[in-house]
């Protein structure tokens, strides 16, 4: 039976800053953080904007040779950034018996289109070390590596999902080693993975959660890392905690490959399952991808499980970080607790199905002690989970 953990430890980057103080500050500005994508805008593509991080911000550890940097994709530059602040932040005195696990989903496409030409051309030679750093899991070893964690390093992939299953398997790991290291990255915004996503009909040049012309996500990059313990190995090291993670709600619709079920019965399930560990939420962090099938299920699901509950909609700031998505919006979610301030929805001008006047288009003051993170991906794969302030 999967028991509650205990976050003691956190960092995070997006188009928004380098660190999570920052990119809070800024979720709750006026500002579009959007910019164009040169490839796809030159050729008057139908996606052409993307959410870039700052490279000159980037904080590795020290360890980190220029040569090993050089090799290592934006997705694994940006996890180890976010991975250094979490671990400084939470101070614990160094184990080896620690797990890093950590995910991404567009970590091996990067660099498709170059490594793809090289290997098919025989006068061209591919390095080795460039190959190997695409392969997902490559992330998580690094950190174990650098770090010296003798725990399990793995990568977990359940689509937009993925973070908050990467979450679950975590938890279970914070029960058999004194820290768990977990976390997400993805750098998506590259011409080859907006591409993919547009010719599914998933993306767009403006990310409008909720709003009645929603069309679609725009993708964006982003890592965020979080060191979670069980409650014994709290008391062990002293530590003092920041958030307490409830059992995750799991499960999945098992109908449509990439659209919700109508009745949102899948979500329906891990909400319910969630918020059978606590007696209510002060707000909804929803999984909000600005499409038109999603955004509406998504609501109504919302307010037939947890009641006309405040909700707010990171994506519609700083795009969809795809696999670390759910980690980036658990962080979120902490800071605007610690804040006691809800974030508006970034470009809701308008919602023709927001009858109950859950979704704030101001930002909101108020105390907060719990919030829903809401995580859903193709293959009607739907997560959920209550995280508490401490």
């Amino acid at each position: 039976m999967q028991e509650p953990v205990y976050v003691v430890g956190y960092g995070m980057i997006d188009c928004l800053g380098n660190n999570p103080e920052t990119c809070f500050e800024k979720m709750c500005d006026d500002k579009d953080y959007s910019s164009d994508v040169p490839a796809l805008a030159e050729q008057n593509y139908r996606a052409y904007r993307g959410h870039f991080h700052d490279p000159s911000s980037l904080v590795l550890p020290e360890n980190v040779s220029p040569k090993l940097a050089r090799r290592m994709t934006n997705t694994q530059k940006i996890a180890l950034h976010s991975a250094k602040q979490a671990i400084d932040m939470a101070n614990l005195p160094h184990s080896r018996n620690v797990s890093v696990i950590y995910s991404t989903l567009t970590n091996d496409t990067e660099d498709g289109r170059n490594i793809i030409d090289t290997l098919d051309n025989p006068n061209k030679r591919a390095n080795p070390r460039r190959l190997v750093n695409r392969i997902p899991d490559m992330s998580a070893s690094h950190i174990a590596s650098i770090w010296q964690f003798q725990g399990q390093a793995a990568c977990i992939q359940s689509g937009c999902s993925t973070g908050l299953v990467t979450i679950d398997y975590a938890m279970y790991l914070a029960q058999e080693n004194d820290y768990v290291i977990v976390g997400g990255a993805d750098a998506g915004s590259f011409d080859l993975s907006i591409q993919y996503f547009t010719e599914i009909g998933a993306t767009a040049n403006v990310s409008m959660p909720f709003d009645k012309d929603r069309s679609g996500f725009v993708m964006g990059n982003g890592a965020a890392t979080m060191v979670i313990m069980s409650e014994s190995m709290l008391e062990k090291y002293n530590a003092k905690p920041i958030a307490k993670l409830y059992p995750t709600g799991k499960a999945n619709d098992a109908d449509d490959l990439t659209s919700p079920s109508d009745s949102g019965r899948g979500a329906k399930i891990s909400m319910a399952q969630a918020m059978s560990y606590v007696d209510g939420v002060d707000a909804v962090c929803a999984h909000a991808t600005s499409t038109p099938v999603g955004d509406p299920i998504e609501y109504k699901t919302i307010y037939d499980n947890v009641g006309p509950v405040t909700t707010f909609a990171p994506k519609g700031k700083i795009g969809h970080t795809m696999g670390a998505a759910s980690i980036i919006e658990a962080l979120y979610s902490i800071e605007a607790m610690k804040h006691s301030t809800v974030p508006y929805i970034h470009n809701l001008k308008e919602c023709d199905f927001d009858e109950h006047n859950m979704l704030p288009t101001s930002n909101i003051n108020k105390p907060m002690k719990r919030i829903l993170n809401n995580s859903f991906g193709f293959g009607g794969k739907c997560m959920s989970q209550v995280i508490e302030l401490m």
